[in-house]
């Protein structure tokens, strides 16, 4: 009977004791968990862009034709920001984004023409859509006066196309022209469907609130493979006369001042 009174008394200690655990844990100052929770934290922005397309080469892989750089787009992007903070002043910095960019080319035939028709001198305008997934390294400063930190972030951004049109001029080496605007470029490999960029960026957050932080940098994103542009590929109307072309190794690179909010 002792034994019984006993185990019974011990069981009621436990259960006491644990009750009581759950009550300190619930009683706990609110700021730690509050930090933990800020482990974790999303956001959005916006990003006006200027984008432009920079051959790797002066000329094109067959050498035929002189290719260079013939203007910038001015774009938007605008999207997630997934921030996850595995230390107090470093964290992964993901999200979702879509991207609108483009930019221009000039291929220009060098040495005297073929016999026969050839494309001559070819000026393509490109408008680019890429739903882009980043992933990179994120590092902050201490925060300063009124709570506003630095940071600065490095990575990759892996792309899928989804949309691609182009404005264009081609010139044939008898002197016919063919154009068109904002016609969708057709062909598989017409436009790289993936693409992956490095980049690189540095900004400020300014909090207004516990849980509202605004968000602004400067961040530079550097194609570097594969070819954005592959013109031999094309599916336009001047191809069946005029034959195809190519502007050799093509990057894709874009500047953008992102403006967002963490929530």
């Amino acid at each position: 009977m002792k034994k019984a009174i006993l185990s019974f008394s011990t069981v009621l200690l436990f259960s006491g004791f644990a009750n009581a655990q759950d009550v300190a844990d619930a009683s706990a100052p609110p700021d730690s968990k509050g930090i933990k929770e800020q482990k974790l934290r999303f956001g959005a922005y916006v990003a006006p862009t200027m984008s432009w397309m920079k051959p790797a080469n002066s000329k094109s892989n067959d050498g035929v034709y002189n290719v260079s750089n013939n203007g910038s787009k001015i774009g938007f992007t605008w999207g997630l920001l997934v921030d996850y903070w595995f230390a107090d002043n470093y964290a992964l910095a993901t999200g979702l984004q879509v991207n609108s960019t483009g930019g221009q080319i000039r291929a220009t035939r060098i040495g005297d023409p073929p016999v026969g028709t050839a494309v001559y001198n070819a000026d393509f305008k490109y408008a680019l859509q890429y739903l882009e997934l980043p992933l990179n390294l994120k590092l902050k400063t201490s925060p300063m006066g009124k709570g506003v930190y630095f940071f600065g972030q490095a990575g990759v951004t892996a792309g899928m196309n989804i949309g691609k049109k182009a404005t264009y001029t081609v010139t044939s080496t008898d002197n016919s022209v063919s154009s068109e605007e904002k016609v969708k470029i057709a062909g598989t490999l017409s436009i790289a469907p993936l693409t992956i960029q490095l980049n690189i960026g540095a900004g400020a957050q300014y909090p207004f609130s516990d849980r509202l932080t605004a968000y602004a940098g400067l961040f530079f994103n550097n194609g570097f493979a594969p070819d954005a542009t592959n013109p031999a590929k094309y599916n336009f109307p001047y191809s069946a006369t005029m034959g195809s072309f190519s502007d050799g190794n093509v990057r894709l690179n874009n500047l953008a001042l992102r403006l967002g909010l963490y929530f």
